[in-house]
């Protein structure tokens, strides 16, 4: 007997914001094809390009997105009792899921609009709002709710990123701004770091927290204590390509001196010469690095078996 005869079937919604092209392709092309091979009557797929569509910061595209689930946001409903006799008067019908890479940015943009609409529909049906009134024509209760979710969102994300969200200035504020743009580039280069410098330690502490590497007493795993910034080979190209760098900067930043004050040519050529020398030593680690790449991962030390 199937497991669907043990449980009571709701209907559900994917919405799959993967972009359709590139790596992510492969992400939502094999989502689309478990979908259609299950062949449930009950799942529907929406495929919407996050990306693509909100390309340019142009997110007033998102009330496509709306649009095209706004029958089954009130065709699912919600749940709601008294809570003197516990007494049903309203039952969910099915749900939502998202499916983007990580679960995180766009995922909460999107469910943020689906709990807004949610929300609408369940002050309505109390008579605490106006039929045909948003959330947003009160703004009192517009802010409250928006920060709520962008806080949530943010506290989701540090705990598996090490970053708050981000696309956060639309979920908290309602609009990109260039400030939540340039607060982006901070997080991604930090989740960047992160990830690949140090994650090893965080993922063998989540190994230990839920006991998925058992310790024995009688032979404790030494103790780590490496960094990023250590004395061998690695740790030396990370350094010398910083070192490179800086003075790389600092060359072209001497040679635009020149050329505003406009002083010997002889002065200038010497500088660019010890701009392009540092160039080259800063491509040459990089390139390095770049090869060797898995070697200077922060990976995580403890063996399970």
């Amino acid at each position: 007997m199937s497991w669907l005869t043990f449980h009571e079937v709701v209907r559900k919604v994917i919405v799959n914001l993967v972009n359709q092209r590139g790596r992510e392709k492969r992400v939502g092309g094999e989502l689309d094809r478990v979908v259609i091979r299950t062949n449930l009557d009950f799942v529907r797929l929406n495929a919407f390009d996050f990306h693509k569509e909100c390309r340019a910061l142009d997110w007033g595209r998102l009330d496509m997105l709306k649009k095209q689930l706004r029958g089954e946001i009130t065709e699912f409903g919600f749940f709601g009792s008294f809570l003197s006799d516990a007494k049903e008067t309203q039952k969910q019908k099915g749900f939502f899921r998202t499916n983007c890479m990580d679960c995180l940015d766009r995922t909460n943009v999107v469910q943020s609009m689906l709990a807004k609409e949610s929300l609408k529909d369940q002050l309505s049906y109390m008579k605490i709002i106006n039929n045909g009134f948003e959330v947003d024509n009160y703004p009192e209760l517009s802010v409250i709710f928006k920060r709520i979710w962008a806080d949530n969102g943010d506290e989701c994300s540090r705990q598996y990123a090490g970053t708050g969200a981000l696309k956060a200035d639309y979920t908290r504020f309602g609009k990109r701004t260039f400030g939540g743009a340039c607060n982006d580039c901070v997080n991604a280069f930090t989740r960047y770091f992160r990830n690949n410098f140090a994650d090893g330690y965080r993922q063998d502490a989540i190994n230990l927290f839920l006991g998925n590497f058992q310790v024995d007493p009688n032979n404790l795993p030494a103790t780590f204590e490496t960094t990023v910034l250590n004395f061998d080979y690695h740790g030396g190209a990370i350094v010398g390509a910083i070192f490179a760098a800086a003075m790389t900067i600092l060359c072209i930043l001497v040679a635009g001196k020149y050329l505003i004050l406009n002083l010997r040519v002889s002065e200038f050529m010497e500088n660019m010469t010890a701009t392009v020398f540092w160039l080259v030593i800063f491509l040459a680690l990089m390139l390095f690095i770049f090869i060797n790449g898995e070697e200077f991962v922060n990976k995580p030390r403890l063996k399970m078996d």
